[in-house]
């Protein structure tokens, strides 16, 4: 439970301009539990109707969609210290992504409607949570950003400046479907990084 605490302590901290009343962080803590996860494994599966936020504690996670003729498309890699949650969490409906951990994963596991419930008793978790729903759309809209306006090396360059060993934890077709390019594209645009440095 102290390590839960501990991870509690350390989101909040990153969110909250005031100070959680101890008693409400216990309980918020109370609410989560472990889970782990082997690489490989999905988390999240599209189709699920689970409302549930999680806390990577330790590993890489990778969201993913399926498009219509079944290609694989990576939307985004998560880190460490990074919260993500099923859509019931904003909307209703089944999650409509993937979510896979690229290497061993550790988690701490909420159900939304117990944390909601909390956020109603102490403002100051509101205030945690509408950082992290703010973090999560800038991380959207410098996406989208990016796909429109920045080429595929351009694209590469700011994720190997966001996961300097992105290279060495990830699939490569994955790094390039990210990107949007083929796997084929993404070795020639490495090749011509590496030799122009």
């Amino acid at each position: 439970m102290k390590e839960i605490e501990q991870s509690v302590r350390n989101l909040i901290a990153r969110y909250a301009t005031v100070t959680v009343k101890e008693e409400i962080l216990f309980q918020l803590a109370d609410l989560g539990g472990f889970i782990d996860f082997a690489a490989g494994n999905l988390i999240v599966a599209a189709g699920d109707d689970q409302n549930k936020l999680y806390l990577l504690i330790d590993g890489l996670i990778r969201k993913y969609y399926l498009d219509y003729q079944g290609n694989d498309l990576t939307h985004q890699f998560l880190e460490a210290g990074q919260v993500f949650s099923t859509q019931l969490a904003v909307f209703n409906g089944p999650v409509m992504c993937n979510f896979e951990a690229v290497e061993p994963c550790k988690l701490v596991c909420f159900d939304y409607g117990e944390v909601q419930r909390l956020m109603q008793k102490d403002p100051v978790l509101s205030q945690v949570y509408i950082g992290i729903l703010e973090e999560t759309l800038r991380i959207k809209l410098l996406r989208e950003t990016a796909l429109l306006a920045e080429n595929a090396t351009e694209r590469y360059v700011k994720l190997k400046t966001a996961i300097p060993d992105i290279d060495r934890r990830v699939n490569h077709s994955h790094i390039a479907s990210y990107i949007g390019v083929t796997p084929v594209s993404l070795s020639r645009i490495r090749r011509t990084l590496r030799e122009e440095n």
